[in-house]
């Protein structure tokens, strides 16, 4: 029996509105997953997650030449229940709830060796806080770029964010309270 993630709008998510209209709505396309792949230098044998599989934009697109693993809830392979490790992690991850995409990319941050790949919506960056920038920090994980993506299927803009171990001072935040 496949399992799957039970969120329920609160009524008042303007994304999740427009998608109890039209399902494929948060589906990545083949075309922008490529482009977004094409950001990345994988080499030769590294291994490849794509936690979140849906219809396979990103899955599907990942070069010949790396390991291609993947979950997909709805097939019943829980990303929570793969523990393997790999390269690199990359996905439309579920951002609805805010508190399950912060488990995804706890997880990834445990599984992963180089960096991790979020297509996100721009509340999404709400995730980081400071507290969770500074957890991120001591496992020894940093927000190294931020890619904005554009979708007029989509509401609003989407980031398409990569966190690896390489120490930068390009992200900082003010650690005083206001």
């Amino acid at each position: 029996m496949s399992k799957v993630w039970n969120y329920k709008s609160k009524g008042n998510d303007p994304l999740s509105k427009q998608v109890m209209k039209d399902k494929s709505i948060v589906m990545t396309q083949p075309k922008m997953a490529i482009d977004l792949l094409g950001l990345i230098s994988f080499k030769k044998g590294d291994k490849v997650l794509d936690p979140c599989r849906g219809d396979g934009a990103f899955y599907n697109n990942f070069p010949s030449y790396v390991k291609k693993r993947y979950c997909e809830i709805n097939e019943g392979k829980d990303f929570f229940d793969y523990h393997s490790k790999v390269d690199y992690t990359i996905s439309n991850p579920p951002f609805v709830p805010r508190k399950l995409f912060w488990e995804f990319h706890t997880h990834s941050m445990n599984i992963t060796n180089k960096a991790i790949y979020w297509l996100i919506n721009m509340s999404c960056l709400n995730v980081f806080t400071p507290k969770r920038l500074e957890e991120m920090k001591y496992k020894g994980w940093y927000i190294q770029s931020l890619n904005i993506v554009s979708d007029k299927r989509w509401f609003g803009r989407y980031i398409f964010i990569k966190i690896s171990k390489e120490p930068n001072d390009i992200f900082t935040y003010i650690k005083e309270t206001y």
